[in-house]
């Protein structure tokens, strides 16, 4: 009987330390908008899981071909954010690749990077918009052995990145932003064009330019780790 308590008082102790650290990670990386798109997500990820599982297959077809744009992917450990965020007529999309360099001595720093998504003639391409996002371990009380894990990364995605997109409609409701959307598609960052229709030019060379520049293996399979391609769900 003495054990049996001893048993339920160490699982006590160990629930506490478990509730505690969920705690922190979340008051550490959820403010504001990250709140929001988490709400988001629970409510809505599976309206658009078919989307998402898109993006992963589309991403395990540009590693398995080397192209040079997805370097960081073929590298390391990632996954496709699960705030997919989505336009209202469902043919412009923004999200993250969150990626993480793992274990190693000399890894110090991980990586998100935003990639936006056109449907064009019922197809959906997708090319990354420039904007990456260093992410140094040491700011966020971690070092090169003790990573920061997904769900962290995560957090600081949509802090950074993707915490704008999700606003309230008249009915309180939690819904993507459109005007958001359109800013990340027509903006000074493709080159300041004053019409959609030339930046829309500039987003079909940018789908089609990926493909042409391929990663040199010799150069990069040495700093290679095992990485498994990520399902499709």
């Amino acid at each position: 009987m003495e054990k049996l308590d001893l048993l339920k008082k160490e699982i006590k102790i160990a629930l506490m330390f478990f509730l505690f650290f969920i705690c922190s990670c979340n008051s550490s990386f959820k403010e504001g908008g990250e709140m929001n798109a988490d709400t988001y997500v629970i409510k809505n990820y599976n309206s658009y899981a078919d989307i998402h599982s898109t993006l992963n297959d589309s991403i395990n077809i540009y590693v398995d071909s080397l192209l040079k744009c997805f370097l960081g992917q073929y590298l390391w450990p990632w996954e496709v954010d699960s705030l997919v965020c989505i336009n209202s007529n469902k043919t412009k999309l923004v999200t993250t690749i969150n990626s993480s360099s793992g274990s190693c001595k000399e890894c110090v720093s991980d990586e998100i990077i935003k990639l936006l998504g056109k449907k064009i003639d019922g197809v959906w391409y997708f090319f990354e918009s420039g904007e990456s996002l260093i992410v140094p371990r040491d700011m966020y009380g971690k070092d090169e052995m003790h990573t920061l894990c997904f769900h962290e990364l995560s957090q600081i995605a949509r802090k950074e990145f993707l915490g704008s997109a999700i606003i309230k409609n008249a009915a309180g409701e939690y819904v993507v932003n459109d005007k958001w959307i359109d800013a990340n598609f027509y903006k000074n960052l493709f080159g300041g064009y004053e019409s959609k229709v030339e930046y829309d030019s500039v987003h079909w060379n940018l789908i089609l330019e990926k493909w042409k520049v391929k990663i040199d293996t010799n150069e990069y399979k040495p700093f290679r780790r095992k990485v498994t391609p990520k399902p499709a769900a």
